[in-house]
């Protein structure tokens, strides 16, 4: 089984590819499978397995649960995987679920997204979380109180000034 050895470039795991569907082949029905699929034709029906890879030239019509999922093709239905990857060039139209979700640049993904991760990990370029706004709000906040509050003396306050609230009473 060497021969179907080869290198995934999503995570560099060497795995024996179990079943291969060509691209000459259409099937009209559900596709259950264990280990290591690449399809390149074409399957009208849904997709239920450990671990998926769609090739350039495959063609989805139907939902897919899997483990995983390497999309280079397309898929038109809902995916529900814990690691999806969608290469350049992929087309996924549907609902999908993921816990691990990577869609590269010229990838193509219209439908809902939901992510089944129970935590956020922030890289340099994500949006801050709301943890993050509330850091920055409350960092802020004491340069809010230093504006409504009045220096004792009239005149323009320098660094180290002491700024005391004016008292209303």
């Amino acid at each position: 089984m060497g021969f179907w050895k080869k290198k995934d470039g999503a995570d560099g795991d060497s795995a024996v590819i179990t079943s291969i569907f060509d691209q000459e082949m259409t099937l009209w029905g559900n596709v259950s499978f264990k280990g290591k699929l690449r399809l390149d034709g074409r399957v009208q029906g849904n997709i239920r397995g450990d671990y998926l890879i769609v090739g350039e030239k495959g063609v989805v019509i139907g939902d897919i649960l899997v483990n995983t999922l390497l999309c280079s093709g397309r898929v038109k239905g809902n995916v529900s995987a814990k690691k999806f990857q969608i290469f350049t060039g992929g087309v996924i139209s549907g609902k999908v679920e993921a816990t691990d979700l990577v869609v590269e640049s010229g990838a193509s993904l219209s439908g809902e997204i939901e992510s089944r991760s129970k935590k956020l990990l922030l890289t340099a370029e994500s949006s801050p979380s709301k943890d993050e706004g509330a850091i920055q709000i409350q960092a802020a906040a004491p340069r809010a109180l230093a504006a409504s509050c009045q220096p004792e003396t009239a005149g323009a306050t320098s660094p180290g000034s002491v700024i005391t609230p004016k008292n209303n009473h």
